[in-house]
């Protein structure tokens, strides 16, 4: 009899620490689903005036920002993941900053530079969305 309300009190134990888990990763990342179905509208209005790069250029760039699941670290327009917002961006780094941030190699030490090195992006793919960054200002 105790034995078998271990195992039940095991098995409840497990089940509570995997929807606890489930709940603090779905808060701390929210589904990309959720950010791409706005992102017609939030990203590209997130760009404001200014030194904007081409429009066909940095649409590319939003569309990619998106699909590349970067909403999952980052945010833009309050969509996305709250951790690392790019707002004004554009304003703060570099366009030659931005690109590095994006194309960096595993073997530099920054280890937040170096997240970025797996992205599988085409060169084309990694100016739009340089560009798409170089918009966003405040």
């Amino acid at each position: 009899m105790r034995e078998k309300l271990a195992r039940r009190l095991a098995l409840l134990t497990a089940l509570l620490i995997l929807g606890l888990a489930w709940l603090f990763a779905d808060l701390q990342n929210p589904r990309t689903a959720t950010a791409a179905s706005s992102s017609a509208t939030s990203p590209s209005s997130a760009s404001a005036p200014g030194k904007a790069p081409s429009g066909a250029t940095a649409s590319q760039g939003a569309e990619i920002f998106v699909q590349s699941g970067c909403t999952r670290c980052h945010s833009v327009a309050g969509q996305g993941s709250r951790r690392s917002p790019l707002d004004g961006v554009g304003s703060r780094l570099s366009q030659a900053e931005i690109r590095r941030w994006i194309t960096s190699n595993k073997a530099e030490t920054d280890l937040f530079v170096a997240r970025h090195a797996d992205l599988p992006l085409s060169e084309a793919q990694r100016d739009a969305l340089t560009a798409y960054l170089m918009g966003l200002r405040n």
